[in-house]
């Protein structure tokens, strides 16, 4: 057996380990540097679980679908391409900048917890000096003599100075801090696919815009013939004609507008989707009918409780409250805590020409040279209160924005649930008033030709319409969208909360 290992009576257990292992320094640096490496060791965020299946079994088939024709729309400056809701969330999620900054975000916290991590090991300094001594000294008698010699000093320096409180401390706030990073870059890339996903769709409604407006132009022009046809037959009038004309230009302008609207929702999707502004973009889909996201059986407490176990920035704040806990401990143990020293240092000296107090000369070759020193001390200063005070500020401040974001969580849910069951009410009702608007303007065509109407009955009829169109086709939009803000408000939104397939290519200009 080792004799090093043999027990010696009345040391107690450290003595026991001090004086019979007798470690080396290095085997001293190795243990509590693995010790430290055991707390610090990072380990991912934690998995979220999976998300539940909110969608119905089945969208309903409706007569009251948005017809998207792409046939008329010109490019604004070079192509048109076609875009779709799979393609949109792919490019979102894989180039946005702000999606980007986040991961950097993330990154940066992680080399902050390597850096924390890499102070509980011990510091490494290899050092060469080169040093010549010409001229007098004080010899250990004290009586001053003529030297001259040169040395020659190798060594590395291993020294480990360390608080190991406040280090545990520092590494649990780094790793809290590394979570909160890594949940607010799931935070912008939920936001991201929002915004995203409503400019879509806000790209569709401007699209339904402009055939609306495109369709009253189109009335517009045949109510002008026709009057122009009564006219010259002697059974109209002229101001028949100039109501008819002046509806034209109307009609006119409002087109103009709409597309105007369309090429600024295409610059907004490009811009979140970093293509080129100056390429149009358009839905890739021939109609728009209304998507439920979220089913409606659920509870507005089934809702608010989703959203606190799934959203991210919710988490992420919990993270921060964690960090700031750990950054008091740290404060704690940096004003009061132990600090431990330890040097250890190898290397060699060598020296030659050396000329002693009898003027004899020597020279020396390489000789070994070993140093170990060991202390520890406490720091007491009265800035430590200080900076306890502001910790606890600092807590507190914390643990009231997570009380604010939660309330601002439950909020988002309520109001996307309201917006959602109002519009999907509107739906309906404007389908209705479509409907109304187009037997009640074929009825005054009608009533025009047989003589018992006139020009501006018919122009109001087709006002009329083209309000109830806008209608219908802004309440299935704000439908759609009060969805996404809904799955949004959960933290649910992804490829699959939007029952999307992703492809792998990317879009593809329009034919």
């Amino acid at each position: 057996m080792d004799q090093r290992l043999l027990p010696i009576s009345n040391r107690g257990m450290w003595g026991f380990f001090m004086w019979t292992v007798r470690p080396t320094a290095i085997e001293v640096f190795a243990l509590a540097a693995l010790a430290l490496m055991g707390c610090a060791t990072h380990e991912p965020v934690t998995a979220m679980p999976a998300h539940p299946d909110l969608a119905p079994q089945a969208q309903a088939r409706r007569a009251d679908a948005i017809a998207l024709d792409a046939s008329t729309i010109k490019p604004m400056h070079q192509e048109l391409l076609a875009i779709d809701l799979p393609t949109i969330v792919r490019v979102a999620a894989a180039d946005n900048i702000a999606i980007r900054q986040a991961r950097l975000d993330v990154d940066a916290s992680r080399g902050r917890l390597d850096s924390r991590i890499g102070s509980a090991f011990p510091a490494l300094t290899p050092t060469a000096l080169f040093e010549i001594v010409d001229g007098n000294v004080r010899a250990t008698q004290g009586n001053i003599v003529d030297v001259g010699f040169k040395t020659f000093h190798l060594f590395l320096a291993v020294e480990w100075v360390i608080n190991p409180g406040r280090v545990y401390y520092e590494i649990v706030a780094a790793k809290k801090r590394l979570a909160a990073s890594e949940h607010q870059e799931r935070t912008v890339t939920i936001q991201t696919l929002h915004d995203a996903v409503n400019q879509y769709y806000d790209l569709a409604l401007a699209q339904a815009q402009v055939a609306v407006a495109e369709k009253s132009l189109d009335e517009a022009k045949e109510l002008l013939r026709i009057n122009e046809l009564r006219l010259r037959t002697g059974v109209g009038v002229p101001a028949d004609k100039l109501r008819a004309e002046a509806n034209l230009a109307e009609r006119q302008q409002d087109l103009l507008n709409a597309m105007n609207r369309f090429y600024r929702a295409s610059v907004a999707l490009a811009v979140t989707l970093r293509l080129d502004a100056a390429v149009t973009l358009i839905p890739k889909v021939s109609e728009l009918r209304r998507t439920t996201l979220v089913r409606d059986d659920l509870t507005i407490d089934d809702l608010a409780g989703l959203a606190m176990r799934f959203r991210p920035d919710l988490q992420g704040i919990r993270s921060i409250v964690e960090a700031v806990g750990a950054d008091r401990g740290s404060a704690w143990w940096g004003g009061f805590g132990p600090q431990f020293q330890t040097v250890y240092l190898i290397g060699g000296i060598e020296g030659h020409d050396v000329q002693n107090v009898e003027s004899i000369e020597n020279r020396t070759g390489f000789n070994h040279q070993q140093r170990f020193v060991v202390g520890s001390g406490l720091r007491l200063s009265a800035a430590t209160f200080g900076n306890l005070r502001t910790a606890d500020a600092v807590i507190e401040q914390t643990v009231l924005e997570a009380e604010r974001v939660q309330e601002e969580v439950k909020s988002q849910v309520v109001t996307a649930l309201q917006n959602s069951r109002t519009t999907y009410q509107l739906i309906d009702l404007a389908w209705q008033h479509v409907q109304a608007a187009q037997e009640a303007l074929r009825l005054t065509q009608t009533n025009l030709t047989a003589g018992t109407m006139t020009t501006l009955d018919v122009l109001q009829s087709e006002d009329a319409l083209a309000r109830a169109r806008l209608r219908h086709t802004g309440a299935v939009v704000g439908y759609n969208q009060s969805q996404v803000d809904l799955l949004t408000a959960l933290g649910l939104i992804d490829e699959h909360g939007l029952g999307l397939s992703i492809p792998e290519e990317g879009p593809e200009p329009h034919r």
